[in-house]
């Protein structure tokens, strides 16, 4: 089973073996897909974790309890295709490219990558970029 996940990680919990405990702890892979720090050594990650249920459970409840925020990613950013001009500004506005024009100059959605800021949603010009929930 694979859950991706949005780690943030407050300045205290920074320089904990956190990864690594999990890890071995509740044998679960990570997979890293983005980090970000910012200036005062805040974190946040964007996860892909894997494993059994109850580990990925238990791993979850370890994160919380070890001061992080852990948000499920489960939404996804939808387009309507009727309303897409193709215009490119939610490309300009994705950060990690799961937004992108294709050889044809058409939108593709790679919703492996979003991270779910919803700057795509902001960006639309003509509102044709929503999340479901």
């Amino acid at each position: 089973m694979n859950r991706k996940m949005i780690l943030n990680f407050p300045k205290e919990t920074t320089g904990k073996p956190l990864a690594s405990q999990l890890i071995r702890k509740f044998d679960l892979e990570m997979n890293i897909l983005k980090g970000f720090v910012n200036e005062d050594v805040k974190g946040t990650l964007l996860v892909e974790l894997s494993g059994t249920e109850d580990h990925l459970d238990q791993g979850t409840a370890f994160l919380r309890d070890n001061g992080l925020d852990v948000r499920e990613v489960i939404s996804v950013v939808d387009v309507n295709r009727d309303k897409c001009v193709a215009c490119g500004a939610c490309t300009a506005a994705c950060i990690v490219g799961a937004l992108e024009m294709d050889d044809q100059w058409q939108l593709a959605y790679h919703p492996d990558k979003c991270l779910e800021c919803t700057l795509c949603i902001k960006a639309c010009p003509v509102r044709a970029i929503t999340t479901l929930v």
